[in-house]
C-alpha cells in the first residue's frame, strides 16, 4: 500500500512537472505579470515655416487602489544609536504615509491627496496630466497600490490661430486621438502612430522582482504635416475678419490668400475662428472652416466669368461701347438695372467691369452662347470640389443650362443663380492671374515620418481656361477696378498695382447682403490671390466693406513675403493724386467766382 501510494504521489508529480507544469507557470507568471501601453505621440501639424501649430504630450493620470494603499506600511532604515545596528522599521501607515510622500512630488496639500486615497475603491484618479519625469519620481516611491494611465494630449501653441484649418481631437477607445475636424480629421490616418508596450513582473506587495520578466517596446510617433499656412499672416488676417464682422454686426466673414502659380493657400481665415484646445467653447456652427464649406451666390464677382468667356471667344473688346441705360429689358422680358440710378451712359467694356453695371454686363453675355458660358463656370471650378485636403468641402451649385428659365439665363452672367465658396472665388481671381491656367487649392505642403524624412506634396497639374493674351487683358480691365471712380478704390494700395473685382448680392433665403472683393497684386506680376467674404453685413457693398480688409491684409503679404513697392506705380500714383488736387483747386477755385 506504501508503494502504491508512492508510486501515485510520483506519477502525479511528474504529470504536474511534464504536462499541467509549462501552463500552470505561465498561467503564474500571467498572473503576477502588469502590462501598459506606450501611446505613440500624434504627428505635429505645422504652419509653412515649421512652427508647430499642434503637437501631442505623453502625461500620466495617477490612479490609487484604495484597498492596496490601506494596507501599505511606509518602512525605513533606522541605526541603533546604541549598538550601531541598522533595521527596517515601521514609520508610517495607509494612505496618510503614501500621501505624505506624494505630495511634495506632485505640489499640493498632503491631507487633500490622502482624502482621496481613501475609500473601497480599485482604481481611484488622485493627478491628472502629470509629466513623465513627476510620474518616475512617483513611480520610484514603490508604493503598491499606485498605478498609472498613460494618455496623449493634444496641444495647440498658437491657440485659435488657423483653428479651423487644423481641427480638433477626441479620446476614442484604448486612449487614441481622433481627429473630429479639420486637418485632425482628414490627415488622421497619417497623423496617428504605433503605440509601443511593456510588461513586468511584481510580487504580492506590488514591487518588481528584479529577476522576472521585463519587455520595453517603444511607441513610434505619427507623421507630422506641414502645412501651407503662414501663421503670422493667418492671424493678422483672422484679426481684420473679425474685426469688420464686429464692426459690421456681420454674420460672419472669411478670408482666403492663394499663390495663384501653385496654389497655397497661405490664408484660410474664418471670423470667431475656434480654440482647438477648447472647441466646446465655440458654437458648433463656427467650428468648421465656412471659407470650403459655406456656399453663397458670387454676385458681381461672377461677372469676371462673363468678361472671359467673351474675351476668350472674341464676342469682346475692351474698347467696344456699350449704351447703358439704369434699366434695360431683354428680348424675352426679362428688365434689369444698375445699383445705383444714373442716366443713359456710354461706357467701353472695360468701363462697364469698372462701374460693374449690370445692364452693360447683362448686353456682353448676351452675344455668348448659354452653353459656352456654362462650361466657364465649369471650367473656372464652380459646381465642382477644388480636391483641398479639408473635410465637407462644398461644390457649390451651377445648374444644367436645361433647368436655366428666362431670367436665370441672364442673372448668371452677373453671379446669381449660381453659387460657390470662398475658395471657388478666390480660384477664378487666382486662374486669371496665373495667366490664364487654373490650379487647384492646397493647405498640406508635406508630410514628415518619425525619422525626418520628407516627402512633399505634388503641385496640382494646371488646367488652362484662357489664353495667355486673354488674361493680361482682363487683368489690365480689373485695374480699372480699384483705380480712380472704380467700385473698389479702397483696394488700391500705394506702391502697388491691385486687380480685383468687387461683389454684391442679396441673400434669397433671408434679409441682407453678401459683401465680397476678389483680388490679386501686384496686379502684373500677381504673388497673391485674395478673397474677402462678409455675410450679411449692415453695410451693403464689397467696395466698401470688404475691399479695406483686402487691402490691410494684401499689404500685410507683401511686407511678409518681402515683395518691395514698384517705383513706377508710385510715381503714377503721386502724379495721380496731384493731379486730383489740381483739379480740386480749380473747382473750388471757379464756385468762388461763381
Amino acid at each position: 500500500m506504501g508503494l502504491a501510494g508512492f508510486g501515485a504521489l510520483a506519477g502525479k508529480t511528474a504529470w504536474l512537472q511534464v504536462v499541467d507544469g509549462p501552463a500552470l507557470a505561465a498561467k503564474a507568471q500571467a498572473e503576477r505579470t502588469v502590462t501598459w501601453v506606450n501611446r505613440a505621440p500624434r504627428g505635429d501639424i505645422l504652419g509653412r515655416d515649421g512652427t508647430i501649430l499642434a503637437s501631442s504630450a505623453v502625461s500620466y493620470d495617477i490612479g490609487v487602489n484604495q484597498v492596496k494603499i490601506a494596507q501599505y506600511e511606509r518602512t525605513e532604515e533606522l541605526t541603533d544609536p546604541t549598538t550601531g545596528q541598522t533595521s527596517n522599521e515601521v514609520v508610517g501607515h495607509g494612505a496618510a504615509a503614501a500621501a505624505e510622500q506624494m505630495a511634495e512630488i506632485l505640489g499640493v496639500d498632503a491631507q487633500e491627496l490622502g482624502a482621496k486615497m481613501v475609500g473601497e475603491s480599485t482604481y481611484a484618479v488622485v493627478a491628472e496630466a502629470v509629466d513623465p519625469d513627476t510620474w518616475r519620481r512617483i513611480n520610484a516611491l514603490a508604493i503598491p497600490g499606485v498605478e498609472p494611465d498613460q494618455r496623449t494630449r493634444r496641444t495647440y501653441p498658437a491657440g485659435s490661430v488657423a483653428g479651423n484649418v487644423l481641427g480638433y481631437t477626441y479620446e476614442g477607445d484604448g486612449r487614441a486621438l481622433i481627429g473630429s475636424a479639420g486637418l485632425e480629421l482628414t490627415q488622421n490616418e497619417v497623423l496617428t502612430g504605433v503605440d509601443g508596450q511593456g510588461s513586468v513582473e511584481v510580487g504580492k506587495s506590488g514591487a518588481i522582482i528584479p529577476t522576472g520578466e521585463q519587455e520595453e517596446v517603444a511607441a513610434t510617433a505619427g507623421t507630422s504635416v506641414r502645412t501651407t499656412i503662414n501663421p503670422d499672416l493667418q492671424a493678422i488676417a483672422q484679426e481684420a475678419i473679425d474685426e469688420v464682422v464686429g464692426a459690421q454686426g456681420a454674420d460672419w466673414g472669411c478670408v482666403v490668400v492663394m499663390e495663384p502659380s501653385t496654389g497655397k493657400l497661405l490664408v484660410l481665415a474664418d471670423s470667431g475662428a475656434v480654440d482647438p484646445s477648447d472647441p466646446a467653447a465655440t458654437p458648433e456652427e463656427s467650428r468648421n472652416a465656412r471659407s470650403v464649406q459655406a456656399i453663397f451666390e458670387p454676385g458681381s464677382v461672377g461677372k469676371v466669368i462673363t468678361f472671359a468667356a467673351a474675351l476668350e471667344e472674341g464676342t469682346l473688346d475692351p474698347e467696344d461701347t456699350w449704351t447703358v441705360p439704369y434699366t434695360w429689358t431683354a428680348a424675352n422680358g426679362q428688365s434689369f438695372h444698375d445699383s445705383h440710378y444714373h442716366d443713359t451712359q456710354t461706357l467701353t467694356s472695360a468701363g462697364v467691369l469698372a462701374e460693374s453695371s449690370n445692364v452693360g454686363t447683362v448686353q456682353i453675355g448676351e452675344q455668348l452662347d448659354d452653353e459656352v458660358r456654362y462650361n466657364y463656370l465649369k471650367q473656372f471650378g464652380y459646381g465642382q470640389t477644388t480636391g483641398i485636403e479639408m473635410p465637407a468641402e462644398s461644390a457649390g451649385m451651377v445648374s444644367a443650362v436645361a433647368d436655366w428659365d428666362d431670367r436665370t439665363r441672364y442673372t448668371t452672367m452677373f453671379g446669381q443663380g449660381i453659387a460657390g465658396t470662398a475658395l471657388q472665388a478666390v480660384q477664378v481671381l487666382a486662374t486669371v492671374a496665373n495667366k490664364g491656367v487654373r490650379v487647384s487649392p492646397r493647405v498640406v505642403d508635406a508630410w514628415i515620418d518619425a525619422e525626418g524624412n520628407e516627402t512633399a506634396q505634388e503641385t496640382p497639374a494646371g488646367v488652362r481656361v484662357l489664353s495667355e493674351e486673354t488674361a493680361q487683358t482682363l487683368t489690365e480691365m480689373l485695374i480699372g477696378v480699384t483705380q480712380d471712380g472704380g467700385t473698389a478704390e479702397a483696394a488700391s494700395i500705394d506702391g502697388y498695382l491691385v486687380a480685383g473685382k468687387t461683389g454684391t448680392t442679396e441673400i434669397l433665403t433671408e434679409d441682407g447682403t453678401v459683401a465680397s472683393f476678389v483680388g490679386f497684386t501686384p496686379a502684373r506680376d500677381p504673388a497673391i490671390a485674395v478673397a474677402v467674404i462678409v455675410y450679411r453685413p449692415e453695410g451693403t457693398y464689397g467696395g466698401t466693406v470688404s475691399a479695406p480688409v483686402f487691402r490691410k491684409v494684401a499689404l500685410a503679404a507683401m511686407h511678409t513675403l518681402g515683395i518691395a513697392p514698384d517705383p513706377s506705380v508710385i510715381a503714377a500714383q503721386a502724379a495721380a493724386e496731384a493731379d486730383a488736387a489740381v483739379e480740386a483747386a480749380q473747382n473750388e477755385s471757379a464756385g468762388e467766382e461763381g
